[in-house]
């Protein structure tokens, strides 16, 4: 690790340690008053605030913009968010004031003083019902504007209604093929909203000066962020400088602008620095993980082979677009899963509602896409007499199989990994004894517990098209300094950058140093996300070095008069000729002081608007988990012996550091899976610390191995993300292994498991039995479609 003695010696700087000395005099501190209703009209008064002593300054919404001489609103994809509620708020915990203070207290005294009047409105928090919205829990009447950020999205909206965007999937005739199934299976599943609890909250620090602004903040897209916060001041792009240190975790919560905005603003209206930190309660309602409704119709033949899939589901956005425009275009292909399935048509929504803002979360809709496919999988294996993992076999994607969006599959690997499940960690790895639904406990008690081992595998896409861009610059002495954008945040991305440049110029690693990102130095780089750097970051400095190279050898046979020809550098020194120089000592004899070279990656590929059809991902990302669980029958308590971790990780460049991202993504399936919930009350968010978040602790961590399958010679492969979708779909399938019971919809809570086990069978999901061959197949496919139009919303969507 690069870093690793800073890190355990507590010196590794971060935004939150920011002070006077490191931004200048004058830094004001900013605190949030956020609202206790869900949707209401406000008026807020702060004039008795702005009497308390040692405040520099209060301000709400319409006295903001007042300020600042012109309306301010973010976004990534709308510009529909207000750094403070103007006019109204639209869920519970939105910032509607703000005191800033040379002294933290005084401005936490004089929000005290803040008066607020709500006259309350219709409060909308399921996605389905809040696409028929009346007008009066309509959240957004008026368009926003679109952001440049994303200039390439295109949105079916629909002005008026609480729809921010709908994405489809249309590949080949999915209701023909549904007719021709021998059995018809229709099935609905639910994922909740879930924190990312990131150690590190939201901090931002933004210091005005002349004409431009300098925003310190914990992002991970500060080319981004600066084309957010340029639009909303109004300015150039060259006018905003973003700044990012190391980040304390982010799990895709600082994707895009969060607080950055507000701080921007209050910076430009007082012209002093100003800093703007989110306690514990406030990061929980800032942004979360998409709630989802997924409604499944597949047609499949009497072996198990799929034919024909319908999907209609639902991403609650909350309160604000953020990302979801882009969230629910992952989501409508990941329902494809890594089956082939010609015949396939996909209708995924994201919806305003008066939850907290929904945006990117590590994995980035493939985790609630794969719950719902894999679920439905073992109800179908199971409705039909099939054993589950046979029946995923049958109909995996493979080598010249072509997937949901119409792309030729090449370089699929679901056959190596399912092996690698079934094999699980091996002999030496343990595992769980396997005893059934009637099995007792292992300690010989009265306690009726049951045993049980499920499998699930699945695919994850990468953002497509993507853009990364580095510098090299090569020192008199040979150190080599990488000039990059790409956010360090735990998961070892520095390390492993600096290890592909070593690996390129052929040098030892502790000759080289990463730069942290910064928009006035450091090339363009898309995001920090979607399991990319390495990949993209990797090919870009790579090129860069391989830029390094050719001009070392050009320089080299230039001093030295030889034939380009007759010099080349590698391996740590330059030949010309019958001559030998280290990088640094030709540095040193042309009189270069430092020679800098650049290089970048593009992807390319697009989806078409109208049918989905194209190129979603450069590289598809593939693993399968085993999960072996321990049901206790009187309790629904569920408890996760083991779990093997299988990805295909193609070329690894850190072995220590890939299997520790597999297993930090495992324990965060596990969240999902056992206990993470954000809950609502009358509209409001209950949970608002991790004391009452059903965090896994270190009794839920069960024994987890990772297999890392692939070999030197391939391509890399991402792998921030890539474990996380199998976890939730294997552990409810070990549960169904143990009780006979498919729950459909997550978190397994005991409570929930407990009712399924006292539900029939026959109760347990829509279709518990399959529909056969001929006219019923047709009246149920008719059925379906008629269910599908009925739920509100549904059939007036573009």
């Amino acid at each position: 690790m690069l870093d690793a003695r800073v890190k355990v010696t507590g010196r590794l700087q971060m935004v939150g340690d920011l002070a006077g000395a490191d931004v200048g005099p004058g830094l004001l501190h900013a605190r949030l008053l956020t609202s206790t209703e869900p949707h209401a009209l406000i008026r807020v008064d702060t004039a008795q605030a702005r009497q308390t002593p040692g405040v520099a300054a209060v301000f709400s919404g319409v006295e903001l913009e007042a300020a600042l001489g012109r309306p301010a609103r973010f976004g990534p994809i709308l510009r529909d968010q207000p750094p403070l509620a103007v006019d109204r708020v639209r869920y519970a915990g939105e910032p509607i004031a703000v005191a800033l203070a040379a002294d933290p207290d005084a401005a936490d005294a004089a929000l005290t003083r803040v008066r607020t009047t709500y006259r309350p409105l219709p409060v909308v928090t399921e996605a389905r019902t809040a696409m028929a919205a009346t007008a009066d829990a309509v959240l957004h009447p008026r368009d926003a504007a679109a952001s440049e950020a994303f200039p390439d999205l295109r949105l079916r909206r629909r002005p008026g209604s609480n729809l921010v965007n709908h994405f489809v999937i249309r590949s080949g005739d999915a209701d023909a093929a549904m007719a021709r199934a021998e059995h018809v299976f229709v099935d609905r599943f639910t994922t909740p909203a879930m924190h990312h609890a990131a150690l590190e909250t939201h901090v931002a620090v933004a210091v005005p000066s002349a004409e431009r602004m300098v925003v310190w903040a914990t992002s991970q897209t500060p080319y981004k962020l600066r084309v957010q916060l340029a639009e909303m001041l109004g300015v150039a792009l060259d006018r905003v400088q973003v700044r990012v240190l190391h980040l304390g975790g982010a799990f895709g919560s600082k994707c895009y602008a969060k607080i950055e905005p507000l701080a921007a603003c209050l910076a430009r209206i007082t012209d002093r620095p100003v800093r703007v930190c989110l306690d514990r309660a406030q990061a929980f309602t800032t942004v979360t993980r998409h709630a989802t409704e997924s409604l499944l119709v597949t047609g499949v033949r009497g072996d198990g082979r799929i034919t024909a899939r319908r999907v209609t589901a639902w991403f609650d956005a909350g309160a604000y677009a953020d990302i979801s425009p882009r969230v629910i275009k992952n989501g409508a292909y990941g329902y494809g899963g890594p089956y082939d399935v010609a015949d396939m048509s996909v209708d995924v929504y994201a919806v305003y509602t008066n939850r907290p803002p929904a945006g990117a979360f590590r994995g980035y809709a493939s985790p609630q896409a794969a719950f719902a496919y894999e679920a439905q999988m073992e109800l179908i294996a199971r409705r039909l007499g099939l054993d589950p993992v046979a029946l995923r076999r049958r109909n995996l994607l493979r080598d010249g199989s072509r997937n949901v969006t119409g792309e030729l599959m090449t370089d699929c690997h679901y056959d190596e990994l399912l092996d690698a499940a079934i094999r699980g960690p091996g002999p030496d790895g343990g595992g769980a004894e396997r005893n059934g639904p009637d099995g007792g406990g292992p300690d010989g008690g009265g306690a009726r517990r049951a045993r049980g081992r499920g499998v699930a595998v699945t695919v994850k896409g990468t953002n497509t098209p993507s853009v990364s861009q580095a510098a090299v610059a090569l020192n008199r002495d040979g150190s080599v300094h990488v000039l990059t954008s790409t956010v360090e945040m735990g998961q070892g991305a520095h390390l492993a950058l600096a290890r592909l440049a070593a690996e390129a110029l052929g040098i030892d690693a502790a000759l080289v140093s990463v730069s942290l990102p910064d928009t006035d130095v450091t090339p363009y780089d898309q995001q920090t996300s979607s399991s990319r750097s390495t990949i993209a970051m990797g090919a870009a400095v790579q090129d860069a070095c391989r830029a390094l190279l050719d001009r070392l050898a050009d320089l080299a046979a230039e001093h030295c008069g030889v034939p380009r020809q007759a010099a080349r550098a590698g391996d740590g020194e330059v030949r010309a000729g019958a001559a030998r120089f280290g990088y640094g000592e030709l540095v040193t004899a042309v009189r270069a002081g430092q020679l800098r070279c650049e290089g970048s990656y593009a992807s390319l590929g697009s989806l078409d608007h109208d049918t989905g059809q194209g190129v979603a991902s450069s590289r598809w990302h593939q693993a399968t988990g085993t999960a072996e669980v321990e049901v206790d029958l009187d309790t629904g308590q569920v408890r996760v012996l083991s779990y093997h971790a299988a990805v295909w990780a193609g070329r690894v460049v850190n072995p220590v550091e890939a299997q520790m991202q597999v297993e930090g993504a495992v324990l965060l399936g596990l969240g999902s899976v056992l206990g993470e919930e954000l809950r609502l009350a009358d509209g409001r968010q209950v949970t608002r610390d991790l004391l009452d978040y059903r965090l896994p602790a270190l009794t839920d961590t069960p024994r987890i191995t990772v297999e890392l399958l692939g070999r030197p010679t391939d391509p890399i492969y991402g792998l921030g993300e890539t474990a996380v979708p199998p976890v939730a779909p294997a552990v409810a399938a070990a549960v169904a292994d143990a009780t006979g019971v498919v729950v459909t919809d997550l978190p397994l809570r005991p409570e929930r498991v407990l009712a399924a086990l006292r539900t029939p069978a026959a109760d347990q999901a829509p279709a518990a039995h399959p529909i056969r061959a001929g006219d019923q197949v047709r009246t149920a496919v008719a059925a379906a479609g008629r269910a599908v139009r009925r739920i509100p919303g549904t059939e007036e969507a573009p």
